[in-house]
């Protein structure tokens, strides 16, 4: 007998068939092991290389399998993935190897028990949702319903390129394509019966995965858009939000997160804000800033600029921004600028962790800020360490008793 067909009739958000996911836990900060996956994480520094299997290659099996489960012992509750294509190069290869979002993903699954699996999927290159939703599916399946999916919008030139496109599509066609991915996975992961949808970029007949997803009503979803337009699809189909703030203090990031929950409440849904953090900590705050001094010292001035580049941010000398293949006589010598244009703020803040708030200290200083980060309306921290072993050691034996003292996290 034929089965019967499900018409998608919705084809963008807001969609929740069955409700969103819980998010809420009182009084719990939701701590994430974050870019265990790929080569350095986010230290774009040759203080790597001073003890590579350690600082660097802690990506590689079975290297990460032992991180994943020190961590799961230390008390945190999941792990993101990083999600790259490609790296930047420079002397020491930052991010130019990881483990995929399906290979990691499943792999972590079956290294743990019970930590929380956030991978990352890019939906810009022509993905389609019944592939992702047959693999996240089973992962979740297999995981017991311990699965999360970080989906990007992508906006890499660099990787599109490797896709075969010729140029990046425009924010708001991206961000469309992420709306109609979105409902279309949706849909796969959470109906019983095969599902016709035809959308402007994606078409389905009859298409169903099983098994679904263990998690009920479907696995969380995360974003990190940054424009106004993309906090829009986040608000609308997502859960969890990484939020990012144009200076790094408490006040920025709580302005921040009350964009987020206001905007999310528009569309009658709620969302998760979760802040990354890069993370340097030590038994006194002096010894801790010696380390930063150190990684500061020897940052990766080759990768930084290409991460530059490659992110769209280099510009000629019309401030014009330029793709990395527009790039020749017409770019701004910065030669002779050790900080590449962009001042010796940015340019630190990028070698030490991409941008993330920076969580530099003892550890009293870091459960301190962790704390004003909570009471801000950040209520998950993406942690990233330039030492992953040891740091999640520290965040075990040192940290999370401090913010358990404080009230903060659930035993």
């Amino acid at each position: 007998m034929q089965q019967t067909t499900i018409k998608a009739d919705v084809l963008r958000g807001p969609f929740d068939p069955g409700g969103q996911p819980a998010l809420k836990q009182k009084d719990h900060m939701h701590l994430s092991l974050f870019a265990w996956n790929v080569r350095s994480g986010l230290s774009a520094s040759k203080a790597v290389l001073a003890d590579p299997d350690r600082y660097r290659d802690f990506w590689r099996w079975p290297s990460a399998a032992k991180l994943l489960k020190e961590t799961e012992a230390a008390g945190f509750d999941s792990e993101i993935q990083y999600g790259m294509w490609s790296g930047y190069g420079g002397a020491t290869g930052w991010n130019d190897a990881s483990l995929d979002f399906a290979t990691g993903a499943a792999a972590a699954a079956a290294t743990t028990e019970k930590l929380g699996l956030f991978t990352t999927i890019h939906v810009g290159y022509e993905f389609h949702p019944l592939l992702i939703a047959k693999i996240t599916g089973a992962t979740d399946y297999i995981s017991g319903g311990r699965l999360a999916v970080n989906l990007v919008a992508a906006q890499n030139v660099g990787d599109f390129h490797q896709f075969g496109f010729d140029e990046v599509p425009s924010s708001d066609v991206r961000y469309d394509i992420a709306d109609e991915f979105t409902t279309l996975l949706k849909y796969l992961w959470s109906s019983d019966e095969p599902i016709d949808f035809d959308g402007q970029y994606f078409q389905a007949h009859g298409a169903q995965i099983n098994p679904r997803p263990a998690a009920n009503p479907r696995p969380l979803l995360m974003n990190a858009a940054g424009s106004d337009r993309g906090l829009e699809y986040a608000c609308k189909q997502c859960d969890c939000l990484f939020v990012t703030a144009n200076d790094s203090s408490i006040e920025a990031y709580a302005g921040r997160a009350k964009k987020l929950h206001d905007m999310a409440a528009k569309f009658d849904r709620e969302v998760r804000v979760c802040a990354m953090v890069y993370v340097v900590m030590d038994e006194t705050d002096a010894k801790a800033e010696a380390t930063v001094d150190w990684i500061r010292e020897e940052i990766d001035r080759d990768a930084i600029e290409n991460w530059l580049i490659r992110s769209g941010h280099v510009m000629n000398s019309e401030k014009k921004v330029l793709a990395d293949d527009q790039i020749g006589e017409d770019r701004a010598d910065t030669s002779d600028d050790p900080y590449l244009g962009i001042g010796e703020e940015y340019y630190n803040e990028l070698g030490l962790g991409m941008g993330a708030y920076r969580l530099f200290g003892s550890y009293d200083s870091v459960a301190d800020q962790l704390a004003g980060l909570y009471e801000a309306g950040v209520e998950q921290v993406a942690l990233c360490f330039f030492d992953p072993h040891r740091g999640v050691q520290q965040m075990g034996e040192h940290v999370i008793p401090r913010l358990r003292e404080r009230g903060l996290n659930r035993v």
